[in-house]
């Protein structure tokens, strides 16, 4: 995927970059002109100004906007580091595997889509999708898997895009507890090092991958 511009915040929505339009939102999105046409219209956003918002409405904002609690990463790393006991919403009770699997599959995210263990997580990856190379990742489509040094799953996420500067952001779930985020995959990885590295099943694999047509 080239560079293309647009910035995703926390909740999944796009900031826009200089230079930035319907053609290039096309672009980030994945979607024909037309459609990037009526998001940016019904926005009123038809001339797109760098720092221009625009709302986004799919499977991974709702599950955003969902969630009722305030339990995010950070705050979950914080509690963690505490001794606390986390706990959050009973709406957010899903995971990072189950988000992953069931956002790139075009369903709803919610309490139903939780997926138990990681080595179920990778059956579903095999099964169900092919590998691809980091640069045929598409937006929402495409799961990162993360594994430790044995190559045990630790994490799944949703590649988000990439902004102008080369910056790949991922749609993220750190446990059942937490709430669901959007964030650059550096600051992920740096937050939460016990989840690894992007590695595939297997060690031919790129740790991307895309649902079979």
């Amino acid at each position: 995927m080239h560079s293309i511009p647009w910035i995703p915040d926390s909740d999944g929505n796009l900031t826009a970059e200089k230079g930035d339009n319907a053609a290039t939102l096309s672009k980030f999105l994945g979607v024909k002109q037309e459609d990037a046409n009526k998001i940016l219209s019904s926005q009123d956003k038809t001339d797109v100004k760098e720092g221009d918002k625009v709302t986004l409405d799919n499977v991974y904002t709702r599950s955003i906007k969902n969630s009722t609690g305030d339990l995010t990463t950070d705050k979950v790393l914080e509690l963690s580091a505490k001794g606390q006991d986390v706990k959050g919403p009973d709406v957010d009770n899903y995971n990072c595997w189950g988000s992953a699997i069931a956002g790139t599959q075009g369903k709803e995210i919610n309490n139903t889509v939780g997926i138990p263990t990681g080595s179920k997580f990778d059956v579903d990856l095999v099964g169900d999708y092919k590998p691809v190379d980091k640069e045929s990742a598409t937006f929402g489509n495409t799961v990162l898997r993360f594994s430790n040094e044995n190559n045990v799953a630790e994490h799944g996420a949703v590649f988000y895009g990439k902004s102008n500067d080369g910056t790949i952001f991922v749609y993220t779930k750190d446990g059942w507890n937490a709430k669901p985020e959007v964030m650059k995959l550096s600051d992920l990885q740096t937050k939460i090092p016990s989840y690894g590295t992007v590695k595939g099943v297997n060690s031919s694999d790129s740790g991307y991958y895309n649902p079979n047509p």
